[in-house]
């Protein structure tokens, strides 16, 4: 065979160009096959860790061995972020094929579309006939399955058999045993769970009736059945005395383990944090004496879910086919310690004899999915914060529940009507298709009138421009595009419903706003039931004022009195600045949390002090004023450092001559504070004071780790509040509104704050 040469060209050069050609056509071989694999792929996303994991991603390595057709990859993603990464993913057509999340989102991501797909298409009776009845009711909505159940986790009675030895039949029975467990001087009870928090409060409501919806999926929070689970509830609290002021799960888990917790309702996820030292025993919640129906826990179901973007929807299909089987199920069951939604794992030895495991298995015969309705999620916080109030007191569960069920059944028909307007079909108006020509033409003027001067400063400060290049485009996209993007969706009617749908459809103009200044409804409700309304903007605002004044006031005039103090010298001065700048240092949030645990109405160590000195222990955050104090304390707490520091630096800069000619004056030291110290002060605490107005007015830390805004959102502010509207209402463009009011209000101040400047210096 002759090979044909480049003329000018050697033998071996001809080879040489001939193997890299060869090695060419290999490397895009590979490169094809490797796409054409990767076509093939299955990308899966699940947030296990541990035993689970383990025992998850090995069944997955034994799909991938048992079949060619197609190979899937398991992602572990972080649980605190899942959610919110696959909102941001799959409506835009990207992340997995398909996932492992629990069911109770499934409404609101069936109903925005785009983000799950049905399988019933997919599905045989033979495969459904794996799972209870009401693990598949999870799983479907609006008439659709959505997805198949893989494991699922519900609370039950978890008992110390070292105090008891039986399970309670009824609730008469449990209350019985429970007072006779409980001496609340001694910090011990009969029962502890975290009863405020309405996925435990579930097990109530339940057996009462059909908890926070009707059958036809109606709210219906006011119903007898609901308000007598509050009856219930504060009944135990307030008369029975049985339970723990202020739960949460690991106070629980801490009164379980010390055997201050005769029995506690909890689930599996607690399991791991009891004490290895701890005898304990898992029952099923006992009959409701009042209904005759047994507590009827919610239970939360893990289910494998398809993307609507996949490629494969057979084969993700087949993957949950075999994720869900019998051979999968007892292994994740002995490996990973889960609690399997293939009921016929629990007939596997190692599964049937465990009692914990049987326990959990029997109590699922009467738990009922979480709601997988869209109006679910807007449900957790407000029943929360009802609970609350109801078990301190301080309301009534009639009125207040009527109150929930008013103020929730508004929310909704606004996320309706947003999903309304999204769903109409809608043409952008003339005014949007010009906004671009206009913008042009803008541009196009500006620079035809000011090109001269432009290119004048352009030629003579080249270099400087340059420098400052990177620090415009860092604030141009992290500053100025998301106060324009954020603009531009206040004007909208933005919500987790309708956020796909094209923005001209969503423009509602000026609405947001009129709706947020012009509410100046301060009351709510009639007769008996008349009470502030904590929601409106103007109550609001005064509870932000008022938070502003007061730790600005206070921090400044301790920090004023300790730099003094520490500008003279005395013993130990480097040790005690040292020690006054430590609050500094501490990131703010552990601050809060630290100062959280020590207001703990019972087992705080500020109440604890207050018994040891005879006086009665303080409910922080029963009252708007107590709570309100909480959050002051450790605001000025966190302040004083940054004011201290500012004001030593100033003294530290007035020349020592001044104080000496006073004196020899005959002027005291008040005089010498008021004509030397404060006047020459002014130019360092003019610019401490704007940055501390600002960063107290938007100090969302404090408030939503300390109190939380409590009692029911009295002590929000507006930055508190604005972050519960966008993300526990999902209305997304009110809260955009809210913000851009925040920050007229404090462009307001600086200006204020910048002329009254000036007019002092021009007097002075």
């Amino acid at each position: 065979m002759t090979i044909a040469t480049i003329p000018g060209s050697s033998p071996l050069a001809t080879i040489s160009l001939a193997g890299w050609f060869l090695q060419a056509a290999l490397c895009l071989l590979v490169l094809l096959s490797a796409s054409a694999s990767a076509a093939d792929d299955l990308t899966l996303w699940h947030s296990y860790r541990g035993a689970e994991r383990s025992a998850f991603e090995q069944r997955i390595e034994d799909f991938n061995r048992s079949q060619s057709t197609v190979q899937v990859r398991a992602l572990a993603v972080p649980f605190g972020g899942f959610a919110d990464k696959l909102s941001a993913a799959l409506p835009r057509g990207q992340g997995p094929d398909l996932f492992v999340f629990a069911h109770d989102r499934l409404g609101g991501w069936a109903s925005a579309g785009h983000t799950i797909a049905p399988i019933d298409r997919y599905v045989s009776e033979r495969l459904l006939r794996r799972f209870p009845a009401n693990l598949l009711d999870a799983m479907t909505f609006a008439g659709e399955l959505y997805g198949l159940p893989f494991a699922f986790k519900s609370p039950a009675l978890i008992m110390n058999t070292d105090l008891l030895q039986s399970p309670p039949a009824s609730t008469d029975e449990l209350v019985a045993q429970a007072l006779r467990h409980t001496d609340r001087a001694a910090g011990r009870f009969g029962l502890a769970y975290s009863y405020t928090e309405p996925f435990f409060h579930g097990a109530l409501m339940n057996s009462f009736g059909s908890g926070p919806f009707d059958r036809g999926g109606n709210l219906d929070l006011d119903s007898a059945a609901n308000i007598a689970s509050l009856r219930m509830l504060a009944r135990w609290a307030r008369q029975d005395r049985i339970l723990p002021e202020d739960p949460n799960s690991t106070l629980v888990t801490d009164l379980f383990n010390q055997g201050r917790a005769a029995m506690v309702i909890s689930g599996p996820w607690m399991l791991g944090e009891i004490s290895p030292q701890g005898n304990y025993r898992v029952a099923p919640l006992p009959v409701n004496s009042e209904s005759g129906k047994p507590l009827s826990p919610w239970v939360a179901v893990e289910g494998l879910f398809l993307s609507p973007w996949t490629q494969h929807p057979q084969q993700a299909v087949a993957l949950m086919d075999f994720l869900t089987s019998r051979a999968s199920a007892e292994i994740m069951a002995t490996q990973g310690g889960q609690l399997p939604a293939n009921i016929s794992a629990f007939e596997h030895p190692s599964v049937a004899t465990n009692h914990v495991a049987m326990a959990f298995r029997a109590q699922l015969e009467h738990a009922v999915p979480i709601p997988n309705l869209p109006a679910m999620t807007l449900l957790w916080l407000p029943l929360e914060n009802a609970l609350k109030k109801v078990v301190k007191g301080v309301a009534q569960p009639e009125a207040e529940m009527r109150q929930l069920q008013r103020r929730l059944s508004a929310d909704l028909a606004r996320l309706e009507r947003s999903r309304t307007r999204g769903e109409t079909p809608a043409q952008m108006p003339l005014w949007l298709w010009s906004l671009p020509l206009v913008l042009v033409l803008l541009a196009a003027w500006t620079w035809a009138r000011y090109r001269r001067r432009l290119m004048a400063g352009w030629q003579a400060n080249r270099t400087a421009y340059l420098y400052i290049l990177p620090a415009m485009l860092g604030m141009l996209i992290l500053v100025f595009f998301p106060l324009f993007y954020g603009l531009l969706l206040s004007v909208t009617d933005t919500t987790v419903f309708n956020e796909h749908a094209p923005l001209w459809s969503r423009f509602i103009g000026l609405d947001n706003y009129a709706a947020i200044l012009g509410d100046f409804h301060l009351w709510r409700g009639q007769g008996s039931e008349r009470s502030l309304d904590f929601d409106n903007f103007y109550w609001t605002l005064l509870v932000t004022i008022i938070w502003t004044a007061s730790n600005v006031i206070l921090a400044l005039g301790l920090a004023m009195v300790l730099a003094l103090a520490l500008d003279r010298p005395i013993v130990g001065r480097s040790a005690f600045r040292l020690i006054l700048i430590l609050p500094w240092a501490i990131p703010n949030y552990i601050t809060a949390l630290v100062w959280k645990g020590m207001f703990h109405p019972q087992f705080g160590v500020i109440n604890q002090g207050l018994q040891v000195l005879g006086l009665a222990p303080v409910a922080w955050f029963d009252s708007i004023g107590a709570s309100f104090l909480t959050g002051l304390v450790t605001n000025v707490w966190l302040s004083i450092p940054f004011m201290m520091v500012v004001i030593l630096g100033g003294l530290q800069s007035i020349p020592r001559e001044l104080y000496e000619v006073a004196r020899v004056e005959g002027a005291g030291r008040w005089f010498q504070f008021r004509a030397i110290t404060l006047p020459l002060l002014k130019p360092v605490l003019i610019p401490a004071v704007i940055l501390s107005v600002v960063w107290t007015f938007n100090m969302f830390n404090v408030i939503y780790l300390v109190s939380d805004g409590a009692p029911a959102g009295a002590n929000d502010i507006l930055i508190t509040k604005a972050f519960r509207i966008g993300f526990e209402k999902y209305q997304y463009a009110y809260a955009a509104a809210y913000s851009m009011v925040i920050l007229a209000l404090l462009f307001g101040y600086a200006l204020w704050q910048t002329r009254v400047s000036r007019t002092l210096e021009a007097a002075r």
